[in-house]
């Protein structure tokens, strides 16, 4: 069993130059995000890593705001609405909908 990452393990995951501040609310967004969609008890490396992931791509996405990376070689190319290391990480601990 691990914890939920804090603000310090996050900084030190992402590379240089986020605001903190941005990262807080980044983290506490796909913390509440997480553990809505999974079974987040006992918290494990696997939650873990994916939500560090979560963060890192949710900081990433602010810059494209409507989903499209300008490429020079293919011009604007769309960045999907999920990351696949994000959903392996987090399906064995998915919470099912039934009915």
């Amino acid at each position: 069993m691990t914890d939920v990452p804090d603000i310090a393990a996050v900084m030190a995951y992402l590379p240089a130059g986020y605001p903190q501040q941005e990262v807080v609310d980044a983290l506490a967004a796909e913390t509440a995000d997480q553990s809505t969609r999974c079974r987040v008890t006992p918290y494990n490396e696997s939650l873990r890593a994916a939500l560090m992931r979560r963060v890192h791509r949710h900081m990433e996405m602010k810059n494209l705001p409507i989903g499209i990376a300008q490429n020079d070689e293919f011009g604007g190319v769309r960045v999907g609405s999920t990351d696949p290391e994000v959903r392996r990480l987090e399906a064995p601990y998915r919470r099912l909908v039934i009915g």
